[in-house]
């Protein structure tokens, strides 16, 4: 059964992979993304989530994102964790800074079948921003290889705008996960994220690193 399961798991992300192999190759757009995670044990059930993205736009050619976010998480079990994340974000339209804020709920759960690691990952983020609030329900699964030194995966985020009903975002990705040390994991990744406005669909294509450390 956990076969069956994890084969389905594979033909499913790579299958996206496929389709949206077409769009890839004629995206609006190319980004670099890049992050910083730091995460910080309390107790034995507590830990703290810190970090900062800077995101480049333009064809990697503006600094045009950046956020900051932290946020308590419950070890429930091993494999379970709940956690509440505050961020901020900026975003350069017009050379302005237009600020926004978000408030997320996050129930992450992670479980190993053999060679593969299984994350799922449900966020509810409420974004103020000056001019608008929405809701928007973020689900997320990765799939990856318990492999050393290096672990490939494949990943997809679906976004949902309950403020609306529809879905508006999508954010296909394959990428390397590679410890450096016990506590310092980096990644490198591609992501094509397709966004929905006015009833058409428009692509970009992200190249993207991350830098997590365990304290």
């Amino acid at each position: 059964m956990k076969h069956i399961i994890i084969s389905r798991i594979l033909r499913s992300l790579f299958s996206l992979l496929l389709l949206a192999a077409p769009s890839i190759a004629r995206a609006n757009d190319t980004h670099s993304w890049n992050t910083f995670n730091a995460r910080f044990n309390v107790s034995e059930h507590w830990m703290l989530h810190i970090g900062s993205d800077q995101k480049f736009v333009d064809d990697m050619t503006e600094y045009g994102i950046w956020t900051l976010f932290a946020g308590p998480y419950y070890k429930v079990s091993n494999n379970i964790l709940l956690g509440f994340e505050v961020r901020h974000q900026e975003t350069k339209k017009n050379d302005r800074w237009i600020e926004e804020n978000r408030f997320t709920p996050v129930a992450l759960v992670k479980q190993e079948w053999g060679p593969l690691r299984i994350t799922l990952r449900e966020r509810l983020e409420y974004r103020t921003r000056k001019s608008d609030d929405n809701w928007v329900s973020r689900n997320y699964i990765k799939a990856g290889l318990n492999a050393t030194p290096v672990s490939p995966y494949f990943s997809n985020e679906l976004f949902y705008d309950l403020t609306i009903g529809k879905f508006n975002e999508n954010r296909l990705a394959a990428g390397l996960d590679m410890p450096l040390t016990k506590k310092v994991l980096a990644s490198i990744y591609f992501m094509y994220k397709s966004n929905e406005k006015l009833n058409d669909w428009s692509g970009t294509d992200i190249v993207g690193t991350s830098l997590t450390v365990k304290l």
